[in-house]
């Protein structure tokens, strides 16, 4: 699959579920691809990539039909080229504000005439082996998700929807509520009231929001029949600490053991 294709899917009306990626080892990215994940954000905001881990992932995510895509650490130009350039198929820009920002973003992501992105696709284009079919197709597969998780952003929205390329909103509640004066208190009713202003904005032009959120999975599914079109459910550590703990806590239930 391609970001092309997910972006079919997420237009579609038919939910779609991903997770994050933060630890560093390709085996992890391997073993979620295989559990049956479509797509994946791998995150490199707040976790310890360097640039042969990340290339060695999004390999890694590729060569199981899988759509890798990476959170970068702002809304950086370079950071988003460096992104694509190993094969990205999306990149999520987090904390923006205007619709300037959502231009920058959009423009970061393709080549001239449509944008700034420099040129160098080495991995992206297979070592250059695909690089006609790369450059015909790139513009459009690159699936750009601009994260709405402060308020200047909500009140900023119309414009921001505005701007053309836009492959998705992604909906980040625990910075939202923290810019709202409402640290994590996502159940807030005035960052409730945030949360679905947005989703029912981007529903109104056809732009696929999603979002990254905790609860039980009759919780989530209630977002999901609220308007989202694409989730994030829990991510590799959420998994290793669940799953551990369900073993260890079993067996010391059956054994008196420690």
């Amino acid at each position: 699959m391609n970001g092309k294709e997910l972006q079919t899917i997420w237009r579609s009306g038919t939910p779609s579920f991903g997770t994050w990626v933060t630890t560093t080892d390709p085996t992890i990215a391997a073993v979620i691809c295989n559990i049956g994940y479509e797509w994946m954000i791998i995150d490199t905001e707040h976790h310890p990539y360097n640039p042969e881990t990340l290339r060695q992932i999004i390999a890694v995510v590729h060569a199981r039909n899988g759509v890798p895509i990476v959170r970068v650490p702002s809304n950086n130009p370079a950071s988003i080229k460096h992104a694509l350039d190993f094969g990205a198929e999306g990149v999520v820009i987090p904390l923006l504000h205007t619709a300037a920002d959502a231009q920058t973003a959009v423009a970061a992501c393709r080549y001239p005439p449509h944008g700034i992105r420099g040129f160098n696709p080495r991995d992206a284009s297979n070592f250059y082996n695909d690089i006609d079919l790369y450059l015909e197709t790139i513009n459009e597969r690159v699936v750009v998700i601009l994260q709405v998780e402060h308020m200047d952003a909500v009140n900023n929205l119309d414009g921001i929807l505005a701007t053309p390329g836009i492959g998705g909103i992604l909906i980040g509640p625990a910075d939202l509520s923290y810019s709202m004066g409402f640290p994590l208190q996502v159940s807030n009713p005035e960052v409730q009231a945030a949360i679905k202003t947005t989703i029912s904005k981007c529903n109104a032009v056809g732009i696929p929001v999603g979002i990254a959120i905790e609860g039980t999975p009759e919780e989530l599914a209630a977002w999901i029949h609220g308007g989202l079109n694409f989730m994030l459910i829990g991510g590799d550590y959420d998994w290793i600490a669940l799953g551990g703990k369900a073993i260890l806590n079993q067996m010391q239930t059956l054994t008196g053991g420690r």
